[in-house]
């Protein structure tokens, strides 16, 4: 058999990987470190797919090659390397050379003629040769010993590129690519082409003529029309264009094949651990030991993935087991799969009169003495294992809340994704094996980032709170919902005939484009921009803007409203009532990047809260007979938060002398006593209080005050002048931001902003308002969470009746019996006000009620 060289093309990698992991990391010691990792991802996986003989990685060489020197322009369009990339460049390098891979740079020449070099002395030699690279321009270098492996998109995203790939692709040979390329041009290495010809008309005429020349040499007589003129006048470019984008096959580049073979990595496994990388360090070891298998003897966990047929076989295995495993993790998807530190089993799932295999419940149940046996077994998503089978387990390690925990604004918690990005082999016929590996990387990643607070102490437990509160659901009061929808569907049908009235004709108010028509084009209203479709914006700002000046607006808003409501709360809710007319919203704890929890089906944190109507629903919400609602809402949490990471000493005596925190900001501001603040004043000191430390435009205040920006602007200065604390930890979270690439909160959770060193106007000012604004907001989700833990801790050790039903922002709802609110209310003060000490007291205001509306 042929030995083998794998070649890379090193920038083209290295910009792919950084491309492709958008999600911040770091090292230690700040430096980031996401291209680091997925270069080493793509390096891996060659390694382990193609197990060469030999590798190298060839690098351009500064910005000067012959091709600057046949064309000024060549490249001059390509942005200079990105700051965080550049920072990674020296470090991808030095790893590279740890690992015994040797680096090939050549004055003059690009990584693509080095490549093209020695893929051709392969040809030579006999030496299969296959080149890792984005760049289509090497895909002129297939031969019959030469494939290119092509990176398309992301990490693992690759096609093998060969002759026959590249006939049935494009209907030319890998040589007449040069020739195409000097017709169409190439914008990414700013070569000309021919002005107008793209790669349809090129392809086309290298395959009917068969080259460049010969496509030139007959475009007067062949060709007709603008495409003739185009070939004769820029034949000169055209050739040029085809010399540039030729790549050099006799680059002066020594051949050193017995130089390139692989060796030992081990010179990198120390570095890697440094970089908090030692999940590559693991991997890049079993690549070592897999490309070297006399080297080291086989372990169990290599054995091949036992494929079980029924659940008493699942039943047995895991009994068997349970004594022996030291770890273990287990996953469900389509296949039930259990992988241990000794074995990896698989089983399918289906178990129904159409498929075979076992259902999740029997899989889970039969698993259950295995994970019971060993300490903190591995799953992935808990609360929803718990829904299927009924049972969470309270001590599981939990990877989906520990990939959130590490990041939370990462684009994708699939347990595949977060594999990849970890350096974690994707095991499709065991994917346990994957979650196993996976578990080990976010425990030693959770330690390092100082995130285990977050993850043991806050996310996890909570998880138990919101199973458990979603299976106890909020009572609904169906006659009320059926009331409320009767009144709601007679104000839109009124509305209806309203703006058909005001229009004079018939439209459907559900369709955009129709009522764009009608507004902008038939009765003439101002127009406002074009959306993608082509039409007038009819979106809820273009109608509040309008809807002083024009009554069909404001009609049209309401109506939205009304339809709104009664098809998200009113319709919904009736239908998802269970038998005992409850109704059981989910908590998703993996959504924001503030670490706030949302809900779905239903959504209860978006019911209008400060709207008649949003009260009517909520009058919908009751307690069962017998019991209360008790309503325990936080007190301007967010401001106490900020009054306490500001150290502002005039912030700070407002919450301990007790005072209304926006009357003594209006009297501060304003320079008047405390008594004489109106409440035009308060407002415009409230608007400011909530609004300063989001980054408050002087615009956007003077908006919601009905100041000019002259005056709002005034008055902010006026606000820092008194409150030079709130402004300095402005300033400081900016600056920390910036230097940490991340803002933190009291404990620990981290909101990555990767816009804050945005070239970009808009985008920069976006980190820069998270930088401010994430401790704060951040910090108060937290608490909320850990008040959560404490109030249904102190519930069961109580041995209450009453439970934890909802929460909403920073509101917590307790059905209990009325024998039991005292005691409640006790508990849910002592717990919710003693979860932290602040420099400031934090206070919860408490209420009572029948229904949900009654408690406001």
């Amino acid at each position: 058999m042929a030995e083998k060289l794998v070649l890379l093309d090193g920038y083209s990698l290295m910009y792919r990987a950084f491309h492709a992991l958008t999600t911040p990391m770091t090292a230690p010691d700040g430096t980031p470190t996401n291209a680091v990792h997925g270069f080493l991802l793509m390096l891996f996986k060659v390694l382990q797919d193609e197990k060469p003989d030999a590798v190298a990685v060839a690098f351009d060489v500064g910005h000067r090659t012959f091709r600057t020197d046949l064309f000024d322009g060549y490249k001059a369009t390509r942005k200079p390397m990105p700051d965080e990339l550049r920072q990674q460049d020296p470090v991808i390098r030095d790893l590279i050379r740890r690992m015994g891979i040797a680096i090939l740079e050549k004055e003059n020449f690009e990584a693509d003629d080095i490549l093209g070099t020695l893929s051709l002395e392969c040809e030579r030699r006999g030496v299969d040769a296959v080149l890792v690279t984005g760049d289509r321009d090497a895909f002129q270098l297939a031969g019959e010993r030469t494939s290119i492996l092509y990176t398309k998109r992301g990490i693992s995203d690759t096609e093998r590129v060969t002759p026959k790939w590249i006939l049935e692709t494009y209907g030319v040979t890998p040589g007449q690519l040069i020739d195409v390329k000097g017709l169409m041009g190439d914008a990414s290495d700013n070569i000309p082409g021919v002005p107008g010809v793209g790669e349809k008309t090129a392809l086309r005429l290298i395959s009917e003529y068969g080259s460049l020349e010969r496509a030139l040499d007959r475009a007067d007589a062949d060709e007709k029309g603008k495409l003739r003129e185009r070939l004769l006048e820029y034949r000169e470019q055209a050739e040029l264009s085809k010399r540039l984008a030729a790549i050099d096959r006799h680059s002066p580049i020594d051949w050193a094949f017995d130089r390139w073979r692989i060796s030992k990595f081990d010179g990198a496994l120390g570095r890697l651990r440094e970089l908090g990388m030692a999940q590559s360090a693991r991997r890049l070891k079993e690549i070592q030991e897999a490309l070297a298998p006399a080297a080291v003897a086989e372990t169990a966990r290599s054995e091949p993935v036992r494929k079980l047929s029924g659940i008493e076989e699942v039943r047995e295995l895991c009994l068997a087991l349970a004594p022996k495993a030291k770890r273990v993790a287990a996953f469900v998807g389509n296949d039930f799969s259990i992988a241990t530190d000794r074995s990896r089993l698989s089983v399918p799932l289906g178990g129904d009169l159409l498929s075979l295999g076992v259902t999740r419940d029997e899989a889970l149940e039969a698993a259950l003495p295995l994970l019971a046996a060993t300490a903190e077994p591995a799953l992935y998503d808990v609360k929803s294992l718990g829904r299927v089978c009924g049972i969470v387990s309270p001590d599981a390690f939990d990877a989906l809340l520990a990939a959130y925990a590490l990041n939370p604004q990462r684009p994708s918690f699939a347990l595949k994704e977060l594999s990849e990005e970890a350096a974690v082999p994707w095991d499709e016929m065991c994917p346990a094996e994957s979650l196993y590996n996976l578990s080990l990387f976010q425990r030693e990643r959770l330690k390092r980032d100082g995130l285990e607070f977050v993850y043991r102490e806050i996310e996890r437990p909570l998880l138990n709170v919101l199973y458990d509160m979603e299976r106890e659901g909020f009572l609904i009061d169906a006659s009320v919902l059926e009331a409320l929808g009767r009144s709601f569907r007679a104000r839109i049908d009124e509305l209806e005939r309203e703006v058909r009235l005001l229009a004079g004709e018939e439209v459907n108010l559900k369709s955009p484009k129709q009522l764009s028509d009608l507004l902008f084009n038939r009765l003439g209203l101002p127009k406002p921009k074009k959306t993608s479709s082509g039409y007038a914006t009819t979106s809820a700002e273009v109608l509040e803007s309008l809807a002083d000046d024009y009554p069909i607006a404001a009609k049209l808003l309401e109506y939205r409203k009304y339809q709104k409501l009664d098809s998200t709360y009113i319709q919904a809710l009736i239908k998802l009532r269970d038998r005992e007319g409850r109704v059981h919203s989910s908590f998703d704890q993996v959504s924001t990047a503030t670490g706030r929890l949302s809900s779905n089906e239903p959504n209860l944190q978006n019911i209008p809260v400060r709207t008649d109507l949003g009260r009517e629903i909520r009058a919908a919400f009751i307690a069962r007979p017998g019991w209360r609602l008790i309503d325990a809402d936080y007190s301007q949490i967010e401001l106490r938060v900020l009054a306490h990471m500001s150290g502002d000493e005039v912030m700070q005596s407002a919450f301990l002398e007790g005072q209304d925190i926006h009357r003594r900001t209006a009297a501060e501001v304003y320079g008047v006593p405390l008594n004489e603040v109106a409440p035009a004043m308060r407002s415009a000191a409230k608007a400011v209080n909530f609004g300063i430390v989001y980054g408050i435009s002087d615009f956007t205040l003077a908006k919601n005050i009905g100041a000019s920006r002259q005056e709002a602007r005034a008055f902010m200065d006026r606000y820092f002048h008194r409150y030079p604390g709130v402004k300095r930890y402005m300033d400081e979270a900016i600056a920390l931001g910036k230097e940490r690439g991340y803002a933190r909160t009291l404990f620990g959770r981290r909101r990555y902003l990767p816009e804050i060193k945005s070239s970009n106007y808009n985008v920069r000012a976006f980190g820069e308002r998270c930088a401010m604004n994430s401790p704060i907001q951040g910090t108060a989700a937290d608490i909320i969470k850990l008040a959560m833990i404490r109030v249904h801790e102190a519930l069961a050790r109580e041995k209450l009746q009453a439970k934890l039903i909802l929460q909403v922002h920073d509101e917590l709802i307790v059905e209990a019996p009325e024998n039991e609110v005292g005691r409640v209310k006790a508990l849910l003060t002592e717990s919710m006000e003693g979860v932290i000490e602040l420099a400031v007291p934090l206070k919860i205001d408490l209420s009572v009620g029948r229904d949900w509306r009654a408690c406001k």
